[in-house]
């Protein structure tokens, strides 16, 4: 019984740690996403903001694109990545918190803890591990969670 323990407990460690590495660098190399992010992690389904924010924003695929959405503005967007900043009149209003970044069955949720972190770039939706090459599921929404500024 002891030995059956023991290999279950083992056998859950290596599941745990294997599952930590392939979605603590869910980037693929050579790709610089999300730099000014605190952290990132990988959430399994469609996550949303929930809590108590001072502003949340989702915006669904078909209407992303470069321009200003309220105090958010997209200053690039391929399909795959997408880059934003707090437009400057909100500057004083909203701090960023979590941006949430969804695409395929999944969604990586980026955190933002320093005063500061007003803008990001490259953010991506997890990658897809289907076929030859690892590639990133298309972003199919993006969800902005701001808290007051103060």
């Amino acid at each position: 019984m002891r030995r059956l323990i023991g290999a279950l407990a083992g056998a859950t460690l290596i599941a745990v740690v294997a599952t930590s590495g392939v979605f603590a660098t869910h980037a693929i190399s050579g790709d610089n996403v999300a730099p000014n992010s605190n952290g990132h992690t990988y959430i399994a389904g469609n996550p949303t903001c929930g809590g108590n924010f001072a502003f949340t924003k989702k915006i669904e695929a078909e209407n992303l694109g470069v321009g200003t959405y309220g105090p958010i503005m997209i200053t690039a967007y391929d399909g795959k990545h997408i880059s934003w900043a707090i437009h400057p009149d909100y500057l004083n209003t909203y701090d960023a918190n979590t941006v949430i970044v969804k695409g395929g069955p999944n969604a990586i949720s980026y955190s933002y803890t320093d005063p500061g972190d007003d803008s990001d770039s490259r953010l991506t939706a997890p990658r897809n591990y289907n076929g030859a090459q690892p590639k990133y599921y298309g972003i199919s929404h993006i969800s902005f969670c701001f808290d007051p500024k103060g």
